[in-house]
C-alpha cells in the first residue's frame, strides 16, 4: 500500500495536467474526447454504462455478449489503445500530443448515423412487411422487419392457424422485449425490442461500433437504419459508419442488409455485404443476433421439453468427404440451457450451444443452428443456392461465424427469482476478421445469412436445397430423459409411416390410431399371452403349494441351506420354475420400446396437428369441440378458451384446466380393469399389501395424463381395452389348463433347452454351497468352549 498509494496519486496528477496542457485549438474537445471513449468501448453509450468488465449488457441496458480473445486484441493494441494500428500517425517530434493528428484521422471517433426516428418501446409503427398475411396465398411467410437495428421484427406462417378453432395465424418468430419488472410487478426500465437477425456491432480496425445508442438526456434510443428501397418481396437497409470529428465527419463504410422473401419459399434470404468508401484496406468483424427463441406451442404438455436447439455439423473425422450432415447429440433442450448458461459466473459450466460438452469441436464444423418447437422449427445456415442438391456442396456457417454466442437475459446475477421459462436465451453471431478493399464491395465481405422457417415435415424438406442440407434430421421423436434413451427413432418412423399407410386407407386419423392399436396388439399377443400366462400360472400354482411351504418353514427353521434345497425339490416334483415369475415380466419390458416410440410419435407427429377424429362426427353437434384436434386434449366440456392461459406447471408436465377431458377418465377406468385381471391372487400379506399400493396407479395415470393430446389418450385408452381382451383370453385358458389338471402337472423340460439349462444350473449352485459349508464345517474342527461360572 505504501507504494501504490503514491503512484496512484502521480498518475492522476499527470492526467489532470495532461488535460489542463491540451491545446485550446484541439478539435477533440473534453466532450469528444469522451465520446471517442464510449464509441470505442460497445458497452459504453451515452447513457454512461459500465463496461464489459462490469456488465455484459451492450448499447446500456441491452445484453452483450462478451469480446472474444482477437477482439480483447484488437481494442487494446500494445496499451496504445482502441485506435491504436498500423496506420496511426507517430508522435510529435517536439514531444507534443498527436490529438491535432488524431483529430484529421478518418478511422477516429467511429460512430454509426442513425436517422432521427427514435425506436418505439411498444409495438414499433414503422415495420415493412414481406410476403403477405392472407391465408391459402402464395406466400408461406409473412416476415415484419424493423428498422432499427435492421432486425426481423416477426415471422408468421399465414397457410398454419395458431387453434383449430380460430382465425389468427401461427407466428414463430417474436421480437424480444428487455422490459424489467420489480417484484410488485412494477416496469423499472424499458427498451426498445430487438428481433432475430438484429445488428449489434462492426468493429473497423479494432475500434468497436454499437447498433444503437441512448440520448443521454431524453433518454430516446436511436438504432434506426435508412431505408433503400422495398417491394412486396425484398427491402435494403443500410447504416453509414462515420470517422473523424463530428463538424468534419468522414464517410468510412457502409452496411447493406437486403431481405428477401419469395412466393412458395420458406426461406428468408438476408444479403447483408459491407463496403469500403476509404482509400485504405479496412478490417472488419460484425457481430448480429442469430434467430430468437421460437413460440412456445398452446398445449405444449411437456412444459418445454420439446424447445430445442439443434445443431448439423460436418464430422471431418467420420466423413472427411461431407457426404451427410450430423446431429448426433446436438439436440439440447432449452430448460437445459438456460440451467447451464444462466449463471455467467460460473466458469465450470458450458459456454454457448456450439462446441459444448455434448459435442466436440475437434474436426467437427457448424453448419447450421436451428430452435425449434413441437412442430415447427427456425433454422439459421450461411447462404445457399435454391438448387442445391449435394450436401458437399454447402459452405458451413461456421466458416463466416466462426464465433457463436449464447447468453441468458436476465442472468441470475441480475434476478435470482425470476423462473427460468421467464427468461430469455440470445445467440448471437460474430464473423472472422474480414480485409475489405477500398472502394467497392469485396466478396470476402460477403455476410450472407439464410433463415428457415416452417414446419418440420418431410415434404417440405424433400425439397432442395433443403434436402441436402439434411434439414429432416430436426424431426426427431422423443420424450427426453430415460424415456429417451430407449426411444429408437428408426421404430418410430417406421409406425409413423405405418400410420400414414393407414390413413390413406381410411382417411381419418382416430380410426387409423385405433387400427394401428389393434395391429400392433395381435403383433405382441404372442409375447402377452407367454408372460401373463406364466405370472398366472405361477401365482396359483404358489398359492396351491403353500400349505406345503409352511410345513418346511417349520421343519427347517434352523437351517436355511436346508429349507432352501427342500423347496427346490418340492418345485421340482409339483412342476413349478421359480424363475417364471421373472421371465413372465420379460415380455412387458421387450413390449416397453414399442411403445415408447408409439408415445413419442403420437405426441411430435405433425400430421395430427388440427385434425379431427371420427370423420367430425362430433363436430356436427353445433361445432362441438370433443376431439376436434387430436394434438391437443379431447375438451369433452369446454370451460374457457384454450388459449394457453389456463395452465400452470405440475412436476414435469402442464396442467390444463380449461375444459374437462373424458379420455383420460375412461382410461383411469380401464386401468382399473385391466389391473383386476392381471394381478393375481396375493401369496401372503406383503403381496397383499403392495396390491393394495398398486391400486392408486390407476389414478395417478389419468392425472398426469389429463392434458396430454388426444391422439396420445385415444391410443392409450384403446390400447388398454385391447389389453383386457387380453387378459381375458388368457384368464380362459389357465383356467382350462386348471379344470383339465394340466396346470400343476410337471412339465417335460426338453434336455438341454434354456429351462433345462437355468433348473440345472440352480441346482448345481445349491449343491456347491452345501459342499462348502459341510467343507467349512470340517476346516474348524472340534470347538473348544469355556464352561460358564455359575
Amino acid at each position: 500500500m505504501r507504494i501504490i498509494v503514491p503512484l496512484a496519486a502521480l498518475l492522476l496528477g499527470a492526467l489532470v495536467i495532461a488535460s489542463l496542457m491540451r491545446p485550446k485549438g484541439d478539435a477533440a474537445t473534453d466532450q469528444d474526447g469522451q465520446k471517442q471513449a464510449q464509441q470505442a468501448d460497445p458497452d459504453k453509450a451515452d447513457d454512461n454504462t459500465p463496461s464489459t468488465e462490469d456488465d455484459t449488457r451492450a448499447d446500456g441496458p441491452e445484453p452483450a455478449d462478451p469480446p472474444t480473445g482477437d477482439q480483447a486484441a484488437d481494442t487494446n493494441n500494445d496499451g496504445d489503445g482502441p485506435d491504436a494500428s498500423d496506420d496511426d500517425p507517430p508522435a510529435d517530434p517536439d514531444g507534443e500530443t498527436a490529438a491535432d493528428d488524431q483529430a484529421d484521422d478518418p478511422l477516429s471517433n467511429l460512430r454509426a448515423v442513425f436517422t432521427d426516428t427514435p425506436a418505439s418501446l411498444d409495438e414499433p409503427d414503422n415495420l415493412i412487411t414481406l410476403g403477405s398475411n392472407k391465408p391459402d396465398g402464395d406466400y408461406e411467410l409473412y416476415a415484419q422487419i424493423n428498422p432499427y437495428r435492421a432486425g426481423i421484427h416477426r415471422v408468421s406462417l399465414p397457410n398454419i392457424k395458431n387453434t383449430v378453432s380460430g382465425d389468427s395465424i401461427y407466428v414463430l418468430l417474436d421480437p424480444v422485449s428487455y422490459d424489467l419488472f420489480d417484484k410488485n410487478g412494477e416496469k423499472t426500465e424499458n427498451y426498445p425490442e430487438i428481433g432475430s437477425y438484429a445488428a449489434r456491432t462492426i468493429t473497423i480496425n479494432g475500434t468497436p461500433v454499437a447498433m444503437g445508442r441512448q440520448d443521454a438526456e431524453t433518454g430516446d434510443w436511436f438504432g434506426g437504419w435508412t431505408l433503400e428501397s422495398r417491394s412486396s418481396e425484398a427491402v435494403t437497409l443500410s447504416l453509414l459508419i462515420q470517422g473523424g470529428p463530428d463538424d468534419a465527419p468522414v464517410d468510412v463504410a457502409r452496411v447493406t442488409r437486403t431481405f428477401r422473401v419469395e412466393a412458395g419459399s420458406h426461406t428468408i434470404e438476408l444479403k447483408q455485404r459491407v463496403e469500403n468508401l476509404t482509400g485504405k484496406p479496412l478490417k472488419v468483424r460484425w457481430e448480429q443476433l442469430a434467430q430468437g427463441d421460437v413460440h412456445r406451442e398452446v398445449n405444449d404438455y411437456l412444459r418445454g421439453r420439446s424447445l430445442h436447439y439443434v445443431t448439423g455439423y460436418f464430422d471431418d473425422d467420420y466423413d472427411p468427404s461431407r457426404f451427410s450432415i450430423y446431429v448426433k447429440d446436438g439436440f439440447l433442450t432449452r430448460e437445459d440451457v438456460i440451467d447451464e448458461l444462466k449463471d455467467p459466473g460460473d466458469t465450470g459450466k458450458w459456454s454457448s450451444v456450439w462446441p459444448n460438452p455434448k459435442v466436440k469441436k475437434e474436426d467437427k464444423q457448424l453448419v447450421w443452428l436451428a430452435s425449434e418447437n413441437r412442430y415447427f422449427v427456425a433454422i439459421s445456415s450461411a447462404d445457399i443456392e435454391p438448387d442445391t442438391d449435394e450436401t458437399k456442396d454447402i459452405a458451413p456457417i461456421e466458416a463466416v461465424y466462426p464465433t457463436i454466442t449464447t447468453e441468458v437475459y436476465p442472468d441470475i446475477n441480475a434476478d435470482r427469482d425470476m423462473n427460468d421459462t421467464e427468461r430469455t436465451v440470445l445467440i448471437g453471431l460474430i464473423s472472422k476478421e474480414i480485409e475489405v478493399a477500398p472502394g467497392k464491395q469485396s466478396k470476402t465481405a460477403d455476410l450472407s445469412l439464410d433463415l428457415f422457417v416452417g414446419p418440420r415435415e418431410d415434404r417440405i424438406f424433400a425439397q432442395a436445397p433443403y434436402k441436402a442440407m439434411r434439414f429432416e434430421r430436426t424431426i426427431r421423436y422423443s420424450l427426453g430423459g430415460f424415456c429417451g434413451f430407449c426411444t429408437f427413432q428408426w421404430l418410430a418412423n417406421l409406425l409413423l409411416s405405418f400410420l400414414e399407410l393407414l390413413h390413406m386407407g381410411v382417411f381419418d386419423w382416430g380410426v387409423a390410431i385405433i387400427i394401428l392399436v389393434l395391429v400392433v396388439r395381435v403383433c405382441l399377443h404372442p409375447l402377452t399371452k407367454r408372460g401373463q400366462t406364466s405370472m398366472m400360472m405361477m401365482g396359483k400354482q404358489m398359492a396351491a403349494v403353500q400349505p406345503e411351504m409352511e410345513k418346511l418353514k417349520k421343519k427347517y427353521a434352523d437351517d436355511p441351506r436346508q429349507m432352501q434345497q427342500a423347496q427346490l425339490q418340492l418345485f421340482r416334483e409339483k412342476g413349478i420354475n421359480p424363475a417364471a415369475g421373472a421371465l413372465g415380466c420379460l415380455p412387458m419390458f421387450l413390449q416397453m420400446p414399442i411403445w415408447i416410440a408409439l408415445y413419442a410419435m403420437l405426441y411430435y407427429a405433425i400430421e395430427l396437428r388440427h385434425e379431427h377424429a371420427f370423420y367430425g362426427f362430433f363436430q356436427l353437434f353445433g361445432g362441438w369441440s370433443f376431439l376436434a384436434d387430436l394434438s391437443s386434449p379431447d375438451r369433452f366440456i369446454p370451460l374457457m378458451d384454450d388459449d394457453g392461459t389456463t395452465i400452470f406447471n405440475l412436476l414435469f408436465i402442464q396442467f390444463n384446466y380449461s375444459s374437462i377431458n373424458i379420455l383420460p377418465i375412461l382410461m383411469g377406468i380401464t386401468f382399473f380393469i385391466n389391473m383386476k385381471f392381471t394381478t393375481p391372487p396375493p401369496m401372503n400379506e406383503q403381496q397383499a399389501t403392495q396390491q393394495k399400493i398398486m391400486k392408486i396407479m390407476p389414478l395417478l395415470f389419468p392425472f398426469f395424463l389429463y392434458s396430454a393430446p388426444a391422439g396420445l389418450t385415444l391410443y392409450i385408452c384403446a390400447s388398454t381395452l385391447a389389453g383386457i381382451i387380453d387378459s381375458y383370453i388368457v384368464r380362459k385358458h389357465v383356467k382350462e389348463l386348471e379344470e383339465s389338471g394340466e396346470l400343476f402337472k410337471p412339465k417335460q423340460r426338453k434336455p438341454g433347452g434354456f429351462m433345462d439349462r437355468l433348473q440345472k444350473a440352480a441346482e448345481l449352485r445349491a449343491q456347491q454351497m452345501e459342499e462348502a459349508k459341510k467343507q467349512q464345517q470340517k476346516n474348524r474342527g472340534p470347538q473348544q468352549y469355556k464352561k460358564r461360572k455359575k
